[in-house]
């Protein structure tokens, strides 16, 4: 049974990062990406606050009472580093390459949350495990080497394309060590701790995090105006919201409960595979042969990386 809520909750995940992906591209264009980040953190740290209370019959104080210091330390670092820097990075990325390019630097993140595991929980790398992330590697520079993608992307300036590529693996690499960083906080919790609440915590430090940087860097009210009061900007926001941080972050971390972490790494690593093929389909896009490859490329280098314990 709870295995097979695993898998439920899985394709829960891809569907819904499927869904947010193109949402948050859209978003990306219309508006600057720091502030698409702060937005859709606002209203997803409201939205989750009501349904962690409702669900915990909590009060508003309960929510920021009920944990320590150490689990607001853990869940918060990884909302930090995977939420208020990896998604910023994201977007941007979003926005000079577009969501189907963009996705594919995903495969950098279980390579790097192999990384960042070995450090901060001692999790092993073997030689296989160095294999499948030069895999990876190597399908997604076929995808950066692309001339056809390159002109397809319709970005001119060769600068503003390396930062594209350079942000879509730093958001990519951000998600992954993030990810750990959510797994050492559960580690400290003991069975049974809420996915949920464990998405709220990372969304409230997130949240404080962007804002205090938003109060340096911009006005922060005529951000929130210019955003929340046209539809045309607003739209895609609150779409990317709900199926990003709030569906496809929850059923994320519900599937790392019932699920090994290697199982679940290979089903999210299929992203790019879900985000090229609605491409295809959905908005008709003409996809080179090169970049199939690449993601197929990638896609292995993933499966060798995360069962690199079985050979």
């Amino acid at each position: 049974m709870g295995i097979g809520v695993g898998y439920i909750a899985a394709c829960a995940t891809l569907f819904s990062w499927t869904i947010g992906t193109f949402a948050f591209t859209r978003a990306s264009q219309l508006v600057n990406p720091a502030s698409v980040n702060r937005v859709r953190l606002l209203y997803a740290f409201i939205a989750l606050s009501c349904i962690v209370m409702v669900m915990n019959s909590y009060s508003p104080i309960n929510l920021f009472t009920t944990i320590s210091v150490e689990q607001y330390f853990w869940f918060g670092l990884s909302g930090f580093i995977g939420l208020t820097l990896g998604d910023y990075f994201a977007f941007t990325a979003y926005r000079i390459l577009g969501g189907r390019r963009t996705s594919l630097f995903g495969c950098f993140a279980p390579g790097a949350a192999l990384m960042a595991a070995n450090l901060l929980i001692g999790e092993h790398i073997n030689f296989i495990g160095i294999v499948g992330m030069s895999v990876s590697v190597f399908g997604i520079m076929l995808l950066v080497l692309s001339r056809k993608e390159k002109t397809q992307s319709k970005v001119a300036d060769k600068a503003e394309y390396t930062k594209g590529i350079l942000f879509g693996a730093l958001g990519a690499i951000c998600q992954g060590v993030g990810l750990v960083l959510a797994k050492k906080g559960f580690s400290i919790s003991g069975d049974g701790f809420s996915p949920i609440y464990a998405t709220w915590i990372r969304m409230f430090l997130a949240s404080v995090c962007v804002y205090i940087i938003g109060a340096f860097t911009t006005n922060l009210w005529t951000e929130f105006k210019l955003v929340s009061t046209t539809i045309k900007n607003l739209k895609p926001i609150l779409l990317g919201t709900l199926f990003g941080p709030i569906i496809g972050v929850s059923s994320s971390l519900l599937t790392a409960t019932y699920l090994e972490a290697s199982v679940a790494q290979t089903l999210f690593s299929l992203l790019p595979v879900s985000v090229l093929f609605a491409s295809v389909i959905f908005f008709k896009e003409k996809v080179p042969f090169q970049s199939y490859l690449a993601v197929l490329v990638s896609i292995i280098g993933v499966l060798i990386l995360v069962w690199r314990n079985q050979f």
